[in-house]
């Protein structure tokens, strides 16, 4: 019996370019999306073996139990949103038996590297730069801030981007953390004007003893602090030697086995500013796969005694352009992209991230999903166009 494969994560694109990276290697996954929402667009790609949608934690880590008990053939987790690989890490003790686990050896561990203050100082240790940064809990008032500054919440998994903020002064900064949503502890950091920003994509082999990175993206612009938007991925640069050195000291440093990527942004100065280092699968992951190195497959590989080596020499990195379909075209329907950027990028395109055209359910669920939101993207979009026109 094969080992099974399993993706844990939200109603996103990340956990499908995971299935559509084994579906290509003639591997069926099954899924665990976690989601309140009553259908996934993910679990309708031809090659999930099964899927089960997931409104609590609780009820996640009762279908893993539930489902996959072989001792012999564990299944092979694969996390895909910061509360998935959260979500396995606080209960490695009892997963650790049937899974090969993402992640770090200790249960609650790799959670407690998602802190943004343990992540920055160990980031400064090993010489990478970070923007001057502040940590404001509960209670506190901004002081002595550098403006304009960013907010960020302290950890990663739990919200997403909520509390992601530029504030311009000391009182729109006071006036945000009186109102802020959810995080007792603020990362507040100098607001860094970018050149773009840029992520090393990759995947870490007995706590990073070995370590694969093909490449890296180039991200030009962002918005809503999101950076899965239109991008270019490509080989590795020389230029970039030496921070990959640090990069690949920092992962060591956590002791992390499986998919991550880690990213910076370079500012108007000339430096590579780090940002955060994720301990999962990428959003952005699909455009490594279609580039011509399959990192999901690698690491399945290389825990279940396969010749992931073989696999490695066989890769490649074409230089290819990536963008989420869906969004992005809502990002110039809102007037984020102007047309004829947007035309002129979606003509570059070469890897997506939902159409697959040998797999093409998903991209049609998800235009379904999407169509209340973009018909009233358009509609809003027209109404401001004539309000325009008028004055």
């Amino acid at each position: 019996m094969k080992n099974r494969v399993v993706v844990i994560g939200d109603n996103h694109q990340n956990p499908l370019g995971v299935i559509e990276a084994f579906g290509r290697k003639g591997i069926k996954a099954y899924a665990i999306i976690l989601s309140k929402l009553s259908k996934s667009f993910v679990l309708e790609s031809k090659y999930v073996a099964q899927g089960w949608i997931c409104p609590t934690d609780e009820s996640a880590i009762e279908y893993l139990l539930q489902n996959f008990t072989d001792s012999e053939n564990k299944t092979v987790a694969f996390a895909c949103s910061d509360d998935a690989a959260s979500l396995l890490d606080r209960n490695y003790n009892k997963l650790k038996n049937y899974f090969y686990l993402p992640g770090i050896p200790r249960q609650g561990l790799l959670t407690s590297w998602m802190d943004k203050v343990k992540m920055n100082n160990a980031a400064k240790k090993l010489g990478l730069s970070i923007p001057k940064t502040w940590n404001i809990k509960d209670g506190e008032k901004a002081k002595e801030i550098v403006y304009p500054c960013l907010t960020k919440p302290n950890i990663s998994a739990g919200h997403g981007k909520v509390d992601f903020r530029i504030c311009y002064s000391e009182d729109e900064l006071n006036k945000f953390l009186k109102n802020k949503k959810y995080f007792p502890e603020i990362q507040v950091q100098k607001f860094v004007e970018k050149q773009f920003e840029f992520q090393f994509v990759g995947c870490s082999l007995n706590g990073g003893e070995e370590i694969i990175i093909p490449g890296r993206t180039h991200i030009k612009d962002t918005f809503d602090f999101n950076n899965l938007v239109f991008l270019k991925y490509c080989p590795l640069e020389s230029s970039f030697d030496n921070l990959l050195v640090k990069c690949l000291e920092f992962v060591r440093v956590t002791g992390y086995s499986g998919l991550f990527s880690i990213e910076f942004l370079k500012g108007n100065d000339g430096v590579d500013y780090f940002l955060e280092m994720n301990f999962r699968n990428d959003g952005n992951a699909i455009c490594v796969t279609n580039a011509g190195t399959n990192l999901p497959y690698i690491w399945y590989l290389h825990v279940t005694g396969g010749d992931y080596n073989k696999e490695i020499k066989s890769s490649y990195v074409n230089e290819v352009y990536s963008t989420p379909e869906d969004s992005y075209f809502l990002q110039m329907v809102d007037g984020k992209v102007s047309f004829k950027e947007w035309r002129r990028n979606m003509r570059k395109v070469t890897s997506y991230v939902t159409y697959f055209k040998d797999n093409k359910k998903p991209f049609f669920a998800l235009m379904r999903l999407q169509s209340g939101t973009i018909v009233y993207s358009i509609i809003k979009r027209i109404l401001c166009y004539f309000h325009i026109l008028k004055n």
